[in-house]
C-alpha cells in the first residue's frame, strides 16, 4: 500500500475518533445540565385549566382577595430575605384559619424556585420569611385554601439590590 493512502486512513480515523469523543463530551454536557419540566403535573393542571378558571372567577366576584403593601407596589421587595405579610379578606373582612403559600419562582429554571407557607401571626394576618437569591426578573404565586375554595393570584416582579 502507498504511504500516502496509509496516511489518509490515519487521518480518517483520528478525524472519526475526535468526531466520537465530541459527540460523547457534547452529550455529557446535555445530560448534565438537563431539568425536568417545571410542574410535574402540568397535564393534570391543564385538564382542570377551565374549572380552575371558573372557580377563581366565583371567588373574585364573592368578594375574595388578598391585601399587601407589596402586592400594591411590588418594587419594594429586593434580593435577600425578608418578610411578607399579607392579608386574606373576604368583602373587607380578614379570613382566619386559611392555608396560604407563596411560591417563588425565576420563569427560566427550577432551580431557585422556592415555596413557603405563610402562617397566621394575628387573626386574618399571615406572615411568612421569603429569601430571594439576586436581584432579576421572578414571579410570586400565592395560593390560599379555604373550605369554600382556593384563590391563586399571580405577580411579576423585578427585583433590585
Amino acid at each position: 500500500m502507498d504511504v500516502s493512502l496509509k496516511r489518509a486512513f490515519w487521518v480518517i480515523k483520528i478525524a472519526f475518533l475526535a468526531l466520537f469523543v465530541a459527540t460523547f463530551y457534547t452529550v455529557k454536557l446535555a445530560l448534565a445540565g438537563h431539568t425536568p419540566t417545571i410542574d410535574s403535573n402540568y397535564y393534570e393542571k391543564g385538564l382542570k385549566y377551565e374549572q380552575s378558571i371558573l372557580s377563581q372567577r366565583k371567588m373574585v366576584e364573592a368578594g375574595y382577595g388578598f391585601q399587601a403593601d407589596w402586592l400594591q407596589n411590588p418594587n419594594i421587595i429586593q434580593s435577600g430575605k425578608q418578610e411578607l405579610q399579607l392579608e386574606f379578606k373576604h368583602n373587607g373582612q380578614k379570613i382566619q384559619g386559611a392555608h396560604i403559600q407563596v411560591q417563588l419562582d425565576k420563569t427560566a429554571t427550577e432551580k431557585f424556585n422556592e415555596t413557603i407557607t405563610l402562617k397566621e401571626a394575628t387573626p386574618g394576618k399571615y406572615q411568612g420569611t421569603l429569601s430571594i437569591p439576586f436581584p432579576g426578573e421572578w414571579r410570586i404565586s400565592i395560593s390560599a385554601k379555604i373550605p369554600e375554595g382556593t384563590l391563586e393570584k399571580t405577580v411579576s416582579l423585578k427585583v433590585k439590590h
